[in-house]
């Protein structure tokens, strides 16, 4: 017999698998991180541990601008490989009002 599985728990259980594909994810940037020099920040849902089922992964890449291409392409990979969709910005790039307003959520990965 065939289990039936409603929209609902459908979603449930994606959100849960993206939630747990973040926590395996940060302790990669981590080891990147320290050993380039540079930081990862995390915000939004992915920070909060409030993922839904269509939420991606909110990442500031704070390196320095000669490996920030490489950083970049490192963060875009680590998530995809996880079945996670990036949105990735270079911290120098953001406004104080936007830093400000993550701020509450914002975990910085180093």
């Amino acid at each position: 017999m065939q289990q039936i599985v409603t929209l609902a728990e459908h979603k449930a259980i994606e959100a849960a698998r993206r939630q747990a594909a973040v926590a395996a994810l940060v302790p990669v940037l981590a080891a990147y991180a320290q050993a380039h020099g540079g930081r990862f920040l995390l915000y939004g849902s992915a920070a909060r541990g409030t993922m839904k089922h269509d939420s991606d992964v909110d990442l500031l890449l704070d390196f320095p601008e000669a490996t920030l291409g490489e950083a970049w392409n490192f963060a875009e990979t680590a998530c995809w490989d996880r079945g996670l969709e990036p949105d990735l910005m270079p911290y120098r790039w953001c406004r104080r009002t936007f830093l400000d307003h993550i701020a509450p959520d914002l975990r910085e990965i180093a």
